[in-house]
């Protein structure tokens, strides 16, 4: 299987998953890097990847960044991905449903 096919069946299965656990994506902004905020959703609410290793939020919200800015033509640089995961840094912490360390 190529490294092509990989990502698709992965991003398959995460969109899978968080349509079991009732994630709803990018809550309140628009849906860019929607298969990323599903993946976040998931780490949020399981402590989990979808592979199953154990993560922290901290972790999760790493993530989170790197993913948004793996699909960003910025990379690095994206402001999108640095609000997105400064919002989740500042704010989303109420909603962590994983193990509290490293949080």
């Amino acid at each position: 299987m190529s490294r092509a096919d990989e990502d698709t069946v992965y991003w398959e299965n995460v969109r899978q998953a968080a349509e079991a656990l009732g994630a709803d994506g990018c809550s309140g902004v628009p849906e860019i890097h929607r298969d990323c905020c599903l993946e976040h959703d998931i780490h949020y609410r399981t402590g989990r990847t979808i592979t199953g290793a154990t993560l922290s939020r901290a972790q999760a919200d790493a993530l989170f960044l790197m993913c948004m800015q793996e699909r960003s033509t910025l990379g690095r640089w994206s402001p999108l991905a640095w609000w997105r995961y400064a919002a989740v840094r500042w704010f989303a912490r109420r909603h962590w449903k994983g193990d509290t360390y490293g949080a």
